[in-house]
């Protein structure tokens, strides 16, 4: 039953991821740092974790090396640099979470790169021709009609901003694969907590080194959006990743997560006024179209 469900609740889980932006931009407009933010969520998802953490704690003692390097991973980078990447890159882009999201479904071309550059794997005949049109996408949605030209010459913050959420991408991507090889061996609840107490301690030393811990700038407003983002976005809905990704092959999932970019669209634009110009829907279109190709003909690659 739980191997039928697990897309479903993957799918379930990105659409949770979409409730975040209406949460957040208060607080980044309020003047506290992407960093602080996140480092405060970390808080409260660890407090969270606690009673799974402290359930499971003997399975620490079995943990091999592999597996610690994995878990530092997920945490310090797919959970904590990541999503200062993306949040930044999506500040950059005048606080465009839209753009920025629609720009993560690059995640199996990365991850599909990253086999072939770091295990050898060889690169599918068909990988260019599907990646170039969500390439083509993925530029229309960043820019529209501009000219790559004027883009490098006036020094575009889009472009910035677009690397940053491209980045944060390869860091996803590799998230999604090491975080389900770790639930091979591992308890899902152990895989989360270590997930944001790892991602805490390097927050910490972020904000310590290139921000500051902004306290003083807090208020109820911004405590109860920090829980909820905290809550909704980040225990809860990576409990159920974790929890539908355990009986779902890393391809698919990311086929499953398109519903974030899909939800996340719907909701900036009804709470934030968010919206895409003609150009930038026919590239989402275009953009999602092709990855959804690729990952079900990456799919049936795998299964022959």
């Amino acid at each position: 039953m739980q191997k039928k469900s697990g897309p479903l609740i993957v799918f379930l889980s990105s659409l949770l991821w979409a409730s975040d932006a209406p949460f957040r931009k208060p607080l980044l407009t309020g003047g506290l740092g992407v960093g602080f933010v996140s480092f405060l969520e970390h808080i409260f998802n660890v407090l969270a974790c606690l009673p799974g953490l402290f359930r499971h704690r003997l399975e620490l003692k079995s943990v091999n090396w592999k597996q610690w390097l994995g878990l530092i991973y997920i945490g310090a980078g797919a959970s904590a640099l990541g999503a200062i990447l993306f949040v930044k890159g999506a500040v950059v882009m005048n606080y465009n979470f839209t753009v920025a999201a629609l720009l993560q479904k690059f995640q199996p071309i990365f991850a599909i790169l990253l086999a072939v550059i770091f295990l050898k794997e060889k690169l599918n005949p068909k990988f260019w021709l599907l990646a170039i049109p969500a390439l083509l996408g993925g530029y229309l949605v960043t820019f529209g009609l501009a000219s790559p030209s004027v883009l490098w010459q006036s020094g575009s913050v889009n472009l910035i901003g677009a690397v940053l959420a491209l980045l944060a991408a390869v860091l996803w991507a590799g998230g999604t694969v090491v975080g389900r090889s770790l639930l091979k061996g591992l308890n899902l609840q152990l895989v989360n907590g270590m997930r944001f107490a790892f991602g805490l301690v390097f927050l910490a030393g972020y904000v310590a080194v290139a921000e500051s811990f902004q306290f003083g700038l807090m208020n109820p407003l911004f405590w109860r959006n920090t829980l909820v983002i905290a809550m909704l976005t980040g225990f809860f809905a990576l409990l159920l990743y974790y929890y539908g990704l355990k009986s779902t092959k890393a391809s698919i999932a990311t086929l499953m997560e398109l519903g974030y970019p899909l939800a996340l669209t719907v909701v900036n634009w009804k709470f934030l006024g968010i919206t895409l110009d003609a150009w930038q829907i026919a590239g989402a279109l275009i953009l999602l179209v092709s990855v959804t190709i690729f990952v079900l003909n990456n799919q049936h690659q795998d299964n022959n």
